[in-house]
């Protein structure tokens, strides 16, 4: 259902979306003990990275970065031959540079998610509680820009060396040509030498020159190349990086609520959480060749803080089929830092929400009060969503919702299903976004008793 629950979760997810819910006031949730447990996982890729990646892939089966800039800089062969070949290099290792650009700043974010949860109303009161632990990550190349330096020298190399080749190929040309070279004037002389003593000269910023005329006026060179004079080597290495942002976030939390008034269709519900955090930050660094995803695991990236923090809701039944609630989670304010210096606040998040409901169909909306600052390069978030469930009979339901980022202009879509009883349910959704940017899928069961 997109989300929603303000008014709507029933009493398995109450805990987490609003303790207020833990009151027995509707007569389709459990009225008796009962566990709840849920797993979900969620990719984000506002950029496009994943399908820039697979491009980047098949366009270069896999190459490894540094062999993808390999040059070879000989002297063996027809000049002009050679010439056009280090063109042609130039012009893909330009186009590899350009490839290896467009994957740079193009968040990839990922979360993952599992949780228990359990609640007994008894009348007036109700008592409930969940263990739940969520990991969210978001990862970006950084193209350094040695990088660009580097390749940049490569192909400025390459190009000079090619127009040294042409210029040989001309003067050789000219003198395989029917031409009396004993009639040319000093003017015409310096003409045709002069292309080729501008390519040697735009060549020396990148060649030592003078050793490789002195080795070739004494025939040391035919075990060499152009690579043993260059004045900087060509990289064997990359300095680009990934970073990867997130956090690890367990809580465990002890929930109690209360019912206020008399009327049966004007009644207050009031919960509180009171919850143990463990917030562990990560965040780290990495050169491409040398990355490793598992090191978000590694403490050497990480800072742990256990904090205590509380939520609090209210529901109120209106008369009528209506109903309408707030919930604030995390009401105590929060900063974590990371092993970097960085800080991850944690603010406290409103939401409001609105339900209606009949025999077989439900139908809510909620909507942030609040801006929320996510983790893992995510944008910030400030959701309105619409979610409908369609009961067929006890607990089996078609659900169907549509979340709406009111900072971004982003919509996601979502669909499920959910089967049960009396005593057990299992439900699954799935979402996904119309750009197939956003995917996730949920799984949940429970019993009660």
């Amino acid at each position: 259902m997109a989300g929603t629950g303000v008014v709507t979760a029933r009493a398995h997810n109450a805990s987490l979306f609003n303790p207020a819910l833990l009151i027995n006031h509707d007569a389709r949730r459990h009225s008796r003990l009962h566990a709840h447990t849920y797993v979900g996982a969620r990719l984000l890729d506002r950029d496009n990275f994943l399908q820039s990646a697979e491009d980047f892939s098949a366009r270069y089966d896999d190459a490894a970065l540094d062999s993808l800039i390999d040059v070879e800089l000989n002297w063996g062969g027809d000049e002009s031959e050679l010439a056009e070949e280090l063109r042609q290099t130039a012009l893909r290792v330009r186009e590899v540079q350009g490839d290896i650009n467009h994957l740079s700043n193009k968040p990839l974010r990922a979360s993952a998610s599992y949780g228990v949860s359990f609640g007994y109303p008894t009348g007036r009161w109700a008592i409930g509680g969940y263990h739940r632990q969520f990991l969210v990550l978001g990862s970006v190349v950084h193209v350094s820009e040695r990088d660009n330096a580097n390749i940049r020298r490569v192909t400025d190399t390459v190009d000079r060396v090619a127009d040294l080749y042409d210029a040989a190929a001309a003067l050789r040309d000219l003198e395989g040509a029917a031409v009396d070279l004993e009639s040319f004037t000093l003017e015409e002389v310096f003409g045709q030498a002069r292309p080729f003593w501008l390519a040697a000269l735009a060549l020396d910023e990148y060649v030592d020159f003078k050793a490789l005329y002195d080795d070739a006026r004494t025939d040391q060179i035919e075990d060499l190349n152009v690579e043993d004079y260059l004045r900087e080597p060509i990289p064997d290495e990359f300095f680009s990086t990934i970073e990867t942002q997130g956090a690890d976030v367990a809580e465990e939390a002890i929930s109690v609520a209360r019912s206020f008034g008399v009327a049966e269709d004007d009644r207050i519900h009031v919960g509180l959480s009171f919850k143990e955090v463990t917030f562990t930050t990560i965040h780290f660094e990495q050169r491409v060749d040398e990355f490793d995803f598992s090191a978000y695991n590694q403490e050497l990236y990480q800072v742990r803080s256990t904090r205590f923090n509380m939520d609090l809701g209210m529901v109120h039944d209106l008369s009528g089929r209506w109903q309408w609630g707030v919930v604030v989670r995390n009401l105590l304010d929060q900063n974590y830092d990371t092993v970097r210096g960085d800080r991850i606040k944690q603010r406290p998040i409103a939401r409001i929400g609105l339900g209606y409901r009949t025999e077989p169909l439900r139908i809510s909306i909620d909507m942030d009060l609040t801006r929320n600052e996510p983790l893992g390069f995510d944008p910030d978030k400030q959701f309105v969503a619409v979610g409908a469930e369609w009961f067929l009979w006890r607990n089996t339901a078609l659900r169907a919702g549509l979340r709406h980022n009111l900072i971004d202009a982003t919509t996601l879509p979502s669909i499920g299903l959910g089967f049960g009883g009396r005593t057990a349910h299992l439900d699954i959704g799935v979402a996904r976004s119309a750009g197939e940017d956003e995917w996730g899928v949920a799984l949940q069961a429970g019993l009660a008793f």
